[in-house]
């Protein structure tokens, strides 16, 4: 039943705008794709890198920029460190501390992770310490395109209304979440800055929420 659903949210993708002008394909018109999620919890540290494709430089403007990798890091460790450092295959930097979210974060360009596991070492106060953090995608969890065609299945008229001769007047945002288990959040942007957002499970498609929030 699931793999039915992918393949009829793909087909939808695929073939939406036959009553453009010419067919639209709107994954060319994604913006930002979070398409993994490493977590690690143990003890008391906590440990998220979130793995994405996105434009550069971001923006919400309903135009698709420049598309770059991106990672993000959050930490957080049961004791008090004066600074942190994280290195991710090639890519390391010292973190800042997040006071809004209690955590170190850390931010780069690059880095295109593709694996079941993600090894992160840290130096934490000058000593190191090495973390392996486990991939929260499953056999059952669609990809984003799939959660894009899902969103356009359920909510059509947002798409044909902002297609004009084939051309998608927007951008697309697609983020994989978890918590205790995958769903996808899905923006549409348009030119405005205006933004309708949705809230796919990740298994089945379904629509869980939805808001709409303007520039």
């Amino acid at each position: 039943m699931k793999k039915l659903l992918c393949l009829s949210c793909i087909a939808v993708l695929c073939a939406f705008a036959s009553g453009c002008a010419r067919e639209t394909d709107y994954t060319e018109y994604i913006s930002e794709l979070r398409y993994d999620v490493f977590i690690y919890s143990g003890d008391s540290d906590e440990i998220k890198v979130y793995c994405s494709e996105r434009e550069s430089p971001y923006a919400a403007d309903g135009v698709k920029g420049e598309m770059e990798n991106f990672t993000e890091v959050y930490a957080t460790f049961g004791k008090s460190y004066e600074n942190v450092t994280v290195e991710i295959n090639d890519e390391s930097g010292e973190m800042s501390y997040l006071t809004v979210k209690n955590c170190w974060y850390l931010s780069f360009s690059g880095g295109r992770y593709e694996t079941d596991t993600l090894a992160a070492k840290f130096s934490l106060g000058g000593q190191s310490c090495e973390y392996t953090l486990i991939s929260v995608l499953s056999d059952g969890v669609m990809d984003g395109a799939s959660a894009l065609g899902c969103v356009m299945e359920y909510d059509g008229d947002i798409f044909s209304g902002m297609t004009t001769n084939g051309i998608f007047c927007g951008e697309i945002y697609i983020r994989l979440l978890y918590d205790e288990k995958c769903y996808y959040y899905v923006g549409v942007c348009d030119r405005s800055g205006n933004i309708k957002a949705y809230l796919a499970d990740s298994e089945t498609g379904r629509i869980i929420a939805e808001h709409s929030s303007t520039a």
